[in-house]
Parts: C-alpha cells; structure tokens; sequence
C-alpha cells in the first residue's frame, strides 16, 4: 500500500517512528562504530604501502579516508555518549520528577541563577534529545559528503586519464583540452565549497545565481546529491546544527594539532622516535621484528639484529628517485615518453576474476631490466665497517609485499661481534640534482653457528678503528 506523505495517517507514523527511534539510533551507532575501527587498521595498512610505494593520489585519497574515519568515530561515541546521558535522564526523571529548587535550600540569588540556567529537567531531557538526533543525522550525511568528494576527485582523475588518448593524435590540442578542463572543473568546485561553507550563500544572489546554477545542476549528479539533498537542507534550516557541520571538520584538525604537542619526554638526549643509525636499532629495519600485517621496511632491511649465518640477505625498498639516478648514470635508458605516476596504463588491466592480464611484458624488457640492474649495482655501493662489499642485485618483493631489490652477501671471513651494515648511494638534494651519500645505517651483532676460536678477534679493537674512520 502506498504511504501518501500528506495524510494524518502517515504523519501520525512518523511522529511515533520519531519517539521510537532512539533504540535503532544506537543500534545503527553501535555497529557504525564497531565497522569504523574493525576497518580502520585494514586501510591504514593501505595507506603505508601508498606511502612506500610513493603513490600521491592513492595517498591522499587514503590520507582523506582515514581522517573521516576518525572523525565519525569520534561523532559516532558522543552520540552513544550523550543517548546514554538522555536515557539516564529519562530514568531518574521517573523516579524524582523535576527539579526541585527549594528543597535544595539554597539562597535566593543562588536559587534565581539556578533556575534560569539549569531551568526545567523536562527542558534539558528536551535538548540532550535534540543534540542526539543532531549528530547522529550528521554522522551519516557526512557519509554521504565523503562518497561526494571521492565521486568529485574520482571524475578529475578519470576523466584527465582518458584525455591521454588524444595526445597521441595532438599533443597541442591535449594540452588545450586539459588545461581547459581542469580549470573550469577546479574553478566549479571551488565555487562548490565557497556554497557550503557559507551555508548556500551563492543560492541566494540573483547574479550569482545565474553563475552557480549550471554548476549546481551537473554536481548533483556527480556527486549524487540528489539522493540526499532534502536531508542537507533539512539540517542547514537550523542554525546551531548548520555551524555544527560546517565546524566539525577545521575544529578536528585544530585539536589534533595542539594535542599531538602534549605527551611526557622522558630524556633529555634520547629519542626513542628516531630512525636506525649507528645508535638506535629501528624495528622497521629488521624484519623479525615487523609485524606481517601492519609493519613496513623503511628503505632498507636485514632479516634481524642478531646474524647466525655465514650470509646476510639484504632488502631496499624501491624508491621513484632511484629510476632518475639510473637514468642520469645512463641516458640509453630514458624512455621516450616517461609513464610514471597515476593514470591508465595497460599493463595493470585484468579480466574481472581478477585471474587473467591482458598485457604480457615483452621480451625486450628482460633486457633492460638486466642493463637497469647492473646500473644500480655500480650506484649503490653496500660496505661492512667501512670496507666495500660485492653486491648483485636482483628484483624481489618482501612479505609486505614491498617491492625492491635484494642481494646476499658473504659473511665468511668477518669476525664476530658488532658490526654496521651501510648504504651508499645517490641522495636527491632537490629535483634532478644527485650526490652520494650514506643513505642508512643499519646495525647488527654476528655470531655466527658452529665457528671456531681461532676466528673470534677482539671486538672493541675493532669497534675502535671503525669510530675512528
């Protein structure tokens, strides 16, 4: 049967749906926030495998996900909060009343404040109500404000891929037609946000109007405002709900600025934070100490601190920057036309199992990928205490499925004890401009099974003449 939103019949149901909805408001916030934090770990692993692998869209579209994820959490609990203060004081209402102020005994300016601030219980049960139905509603259409931004970022970076078919034909009219795009895109979401933080402020301007309205028009199907849109104006219709919304998210970033500074310092001189060194033994340098799911290496990495066999496999991750020092060591190896960064490439498609490429790496490419290697053998040089080590690199992915390169070398002739492990290689002081480097540091104690006396030296000798270098 059709429900004729007009009837008494079907206002009456909602009125009583209203009274009742309380009970689905925590169960619905309940599971929200379960999903939100059972989720969170899941895309924060997402977000540092973008982060290695130096992917800046991924990166940013993550970074934004996080962030909202947060802050629903954090919208989410006040609700629970603030719903459990409301039926605490539904309860004690039923057992007392209201409040009465001159059984208190209080003095009259006392009591005359009293009533004019705290008033009536009823009117408080009245407003904690209010604040509830408020932010639950804005939890969930900032639901729908997160799927708008990422439908609107979503767009751009489509759309600007898919123009890459043109520059093969005119790279002059390529040009053209993304600059062009790209303006008015920016320039209409621009004007979107000058709309919503000022609470519709270009809707109610004739000239602006004229402007505004197109854009309105095309954004509300991109960003799939017209599914929700009579929720967002039935919020903005009240002012405190509206500068809730508009204040939620700049507030967020202000307090988690100022409270990250607070926290206990426990050393003058020792910083438990910093990365490996000669100093400090870093966990996300050691991959028994990396957790499978959550850990990253951090550039580079030895299977753990303390080395029991007569050989050491070494990890570094791979870096953007390492492709321009190879090629700046050899120019053979620049490519005609640099496909890096986001966009469509053929090679990442796959059937929709997820089983089957379409693209096949031609056999050319094991070639160059031999030539590449062999480069970045002689530009990065691995030294054990100061003395040069022959390393052949090869390609490889750790378990956190990190790719890089991996060598192993020879500990046969090296004496027990502590010893540095380090990285030399180019450092990118700024864009395009290279110089060598020590690049890590990383320690470790070898002890290697079953050896003999005679291949036991003092260590602090040692130690000594390696300070002194």
């Amino acid at each position: 049967m059709k429900n004729d939103y007009r009837s008494k019949k079907f206002k009456k149901l909602l009125d009583n749906l209203q009274q009742e909805s309380w009970q689905l408001e925590l169960i619905i916030s309940g599971f929200a926030i379960y999903g939100l934090i059972a989720g969170y770990d899941s895309i924060e692993l997402e977000y540092l495998k973008a982060a290695q692998k130096e992917e800046g869209f991924t990166l940013f579209l993550l970074n934004t996900l996080l962030t909202s994820m947060l802050i629903l959490i954090g919208v989410l609990l006040t609700h629970v909060i603030i719903r459990g203060l409301w039926i605490g004081a539904i309860g004690l209402r039923y057992v007392s009343g209201d409040i009465e102020y001159r059984n208190l005994n209080y003095s009259e300016k006392f009591t005359s404040l009293l009533k004019n601030k705290v008033g009536s219980f009823d009117h408080y049960i009245s407003r904690l109500e209010n604040i509830c139905s408020t932010l639950f509603a804005l939890a969930f259409l900032m639901i729908f404000y997160l799927i708008s931004f990422f439908m609107v970022v979503g767009v751009l970076a489509v759309t600007i891929s898919y123009l890459e078919i043109i520059e093969s034909t005119s790279e002059t009219l390529y040009k053209f037609i993304k600059g062009s795009f790209f303006f008015i895109y920016v320039f209409s979401i621009i004007l979107l946000l000058i709309d919503f933080l000022g609470a519709g402020i270009l809707k109610k301007y004739k000239w602006t109007s004229i402007i505004y309205f197109p854009i309105y028009r095309v954004f509300s199907y991109i960003t799939l405002s017209f599914l929700y849109r009579p929720l967002v104006y039935n919020f903005l219709d009240q002012k405190k709900a509206r500068w809730i919304g508009i204040l939620i998210v700049p507030t967020y970033f202000i307090v988690s600025f100022f409270s990250s500074g607070f926290g206990t310092l426990r050393s003058n001189y020792l910083d438990h934070e910093q990365s490996t060194s000669q100093q400090f033994t870093g966990k996300e340098n050691y991959e028994d100490l990396l957790l499978e799911d959550t850990d990253m290496v951090n550039f580079a990495s030895i299977p753990s601190k303390i080395i029991e066999k007569s050989y050491l496999p070494i990890f570094i991750s791979y870096h953007n920057y390492m492709e321009d020092a190879v090629f700046k060591n050899d120019s053979t190896l620049l490519p005609e036309e640099d496909e890096r960064g986001f966009g469509f490439h053929l090679s990442n498609m796959q059937s929709a199992s997820g089983l089957v490429n379409f693209y096949v790496t031609p056999v050319g490419n094991f070639e160059i990928q031999s030539k590449y290697l062999k480069i970045f053998d002689t530009i990065f040089e691995l030294q054990i205490d100061s003395k040069k080590q022959i390393n052949h690199f090869n390609l490889t992915k750790n378990k956190q499925d990190q790719f890089g390169f991996e060598t192993i070398l020879d500990l046969g002739e090296l004496p027990r004890g502590k010893h540095f492990l380090r990285i030399i290689g180019p450092d990118e002081k700024k864009k395009g401009v290279f110089e060598k480097d020590t690049l890590i540091t990383i320690p470790f104690w070898y002890f290697p099974e079953n050896s003999s006396t005679s291949n036991v030296q003092n260590t602090s000798i040692q130690l000594d003449s390696i300070s002194s270098n």
